[in-house]
């Protein structure tokens, strides 16, 4: 199926069914003309609103996910002009034309619980403010909200983490479920040196006053700026940052959380045993294709000619050094392949595969949830845009292990 969504959307007959293919998908698109589009792990995307624009009738959006990179939470992800129905439609934005949906959704894209008490129940206050009645949706058993149903407005949520071990970090998603879908994350640490914690206060949203919302249109804008965690808000770096939790097509600046070196490190929850997983690192020039074959940073490479990603033999993590890179290389590709374990195992044993990149602490995640039967998954591409160094989460992989992967990027291996 050809790639291009401008194409396939132009193409479609009116009052038809089309399904996009898999992917991320950079907009902005427009549709004029009444169509159901049917999303297969798609994602369209783009830096300013919208990344969707509606301007016909009859128009079905369904099993999509809409995002902005580079704009304000109160900018419009997806903007219509007529009535459209939406299933499961994930976004990452506000909308427009679509009724109380318009509303603020001021809820934080990442929750920090910090440190609590291991085994016994802890309580957490937030106040959030959603546009619509909301359904909760958290399906670790350990983590129960109250109420797990919101009106309109401003709301009270209480948060109880309980039978959570001191040897366990807490993370784990949440839905919250109006006619979209908005996917936050709630992280964690118990400590058997913390107190219980006992209505610790996590997040205060902004006072908003609903009675002046008319249910379409632009969004006001808060009486007060409010910190956001959306990402591109600046491109000046900020340390002060808490650790940005990245999802798959995610796209946001390197240096305003990294700087120019860093430190990569892979983990997991779960795996087996005989199990053994490397990581690979390709130095490439514009055309994606590698300098030469000591390009590729490995456990039988362990550093680059310039000294710009060096590979650790004593736990397998990857250092990487901007200052030092070679000024033909534009994309840096970190990628993780099973190199022991035998030829039946695969990215699907691994629970939660997550990498982090650190500098004096944890300051980007990503947990690549959506592999399934790959021996080989590309996590990160670290790429150059603009005379600007950005981050890519990635997450997909080869079923042919490294060998397509070195291939695609010039560079001979012995089969």
């Amino acid at each position: 199926m050809d790639d291009n969504l401008n194409l396939i959307i132009d193409r479609a007959r009116p009052n038809t069914e089309i399904t996009l293919p898999a992917g991320e998908f950079e907009g902005p698109f427009v549709i004029s003309k009444p169509l159901k589009i049917i999303g297969a792990t798609t994602t369209i995307w783009a830096k300013k609103s919208p990344a969707l624009e509606i301007r016909s009738a009859g128009v079905k959006l369904v099993n999509i996910r809409a995002e902005l990179t580079e704009s304000s939470p109160e900018d419009a992800v997806i903007r219509t002009e007529f009535p459209c129905d939406v299933k499961n439609v994930e976004i990452l934005g506000a909308v427009s034309g679509f009724g109380k949906e318009d509303g603020f959704f001021d809820v934080p894209r990442t929750i920090q619980l910090g440190e609590f008490l291991p085994e016994e129940e802890n309580s957490f206050k937030m106040t959030v403010n959603v546009p619509d009645k909301t359904e909760i949706q958290c399906d670790m058993r350990n983590v129960v909200f109250e109420p797990r149903t919101l009106s309109r407005g401003r709301n009270e949520i209480t948060v109880k983490v309980s039978g959570i071990s001191a040897q366990t970090y807490l993370y784990t998603e949440v839905l919250f479920k109006t006619g979209f879908i908005r996917r936050i994350y709630l992280f964690g640490k118990p400590s058997v040196i913390a107190e219980r914690a006992v209505n610790k206060r996590v997040y205060e949203a902004p006072e908003r006053d609903y009675s002046t919302m008319k249910n379409a249109g632009v969004l006001p804008k808060a009486e007060s700026e409010v910190k956001s965690d959306v990402v591109s808000m600046s491109d000046k770096a900020d340390l002060s940052l808490e650790a940005l939790v990245l999802t798959r097509g995610m796209r946001v600046p390197l240096t305003k959380y990294l700087g120019t070196k860093f430190t990569v490190f892979f983990s997991c929850k779960e795996m087996p045993r005989e199990m053994d997983i490397d990581p690979y690192i390709f130095l490439l020039d514009e055309n994606g294709k590698a300098l030469a074959d000591s390009s590729l940073v490995f456990f039988g490479n362990e550093r680059s000619e310039n000294g710009e990603a060096v590979y650790s033999q004593k736990d397998g993590h990857v250092e990487i050094d901007l200052a030092k890179i070679d000024y033909r290389v534009k994309k840096i590709t970190l990628a993780y392949s099973i190199y022991a374990g035998g030829e039946a195992m695969n990215f699907s044993m691994v629970k939660n595969p997550r990498v982090s990149l650190w500098t004096d602490r944890e300051r980007v995640s990503f947990v690549m949830n959506e592999l399934s039967d790959v021996t080989t998954a590309v996590s990160f591409e670290f790429y150059v845009y603009k005379g600007e160094w950005k981050i890519s989460a990635i997450g997909a992989g080869y079923r042919d292990g490294m060998a397509r992967l070195c291939e695609s990027c010039g560079i001979e291996v012995e089969e």
